[in-house]
């Protein structure tokens, strides 16, 4: 048994395992129910993200999934956390894309949602990917700024408002290396589109996203 799997057995005592979706109780090694997984519909169609070169999604943005992503968004549900990044594992070593990654990074969130929440939910998927995978996660991307939330606004307003909100760091990381995007939820891809922007003008070969939920692309 290696350490993962071995942490997650201890937790397991103190803190019995359940899947996220019914509540039910799973053994220390499972991430969910097979009935509740296989209730996720399939991710819409794939549309060309610019600046991003691959890019997956576990599952559509829909009635099911969104309960799971407001226990990830609000609830600090480590349960839902581990799930999603195991989830997001799984497609892409279904797409045959992660030996391509050299570092593992994430979406920064705004400051108020962090004092509001406690944690960045994409930092702890990042985290939980890079036990999973063996790749190293860091921190390449920051706010210059704190911008409107992206659910109220159109597709045209969403990439305004996205419009050099990062910048990069850590970067003698970053030359010459392939780096893997982890968002929660991707709508018209605005915001991956420009953190990946932002991390090949600072030396990024290669860079690719993976969220959980992807919704149809807005117009």
């Amino acid at each position: 048994m290696n350490a993962y799997l071995l942490k997650r057995l201890v937790l397991d005592i103190v803190y019995p395992n359940r899947c996220p979706f019914c509540d039910s109780y799973i053994s220390f090694d499972e991430y969910f129910c097979s009935a509740c997984r296989d209730k996720l519909s399939a991710p819409p169609e794939q549309e060309d993200i610019q600046n991003v070169d691959f890019f997956t999604a576990v599952t559509t943005y829909d009635d099911y999934s969104i309960p799971f992503i407001y226990k990830m968004k609000n609830e600090s549900s480590g349960y839902a956390l581990s799930a999603a990044a195991f989830m997001i594992f799984q497609s892409l070593l279904s797409s045959g894309s992660l030996s391509n990654i050299d570092f593992i990074t994430y979406i920064p969130m705004r400051r108020k949602d962090i004092n509001r929440r406690g944690y960045n939910q994409t930092k702890l998927i990042a985290k939980e990917l890079a036990k999973l995978s063996g790749k190293p996660c860091k921190a390449f991307l920051r706010k210059t700024r704190d911008a409107k939330e992206q659910k109220t606004l159109s597709a045209k307003e969403r990439r305004e408002n996205m419009k050099d909100i990062f910048a990069a760091c850590n970067i003698k990381n970053l030359y010459g290396r392939s780096v893997l995007i982890i968002d929660d939820v991707c709508t018209t891809g605005s915001t991956v589109s420009e953190a990946a922007k932002v991390l090949k003008g600072s030396g990024a070969v290669f860079v690719a996203a993976s969220v959980f939920a992807k919704t149809a692309m807005l117009t």
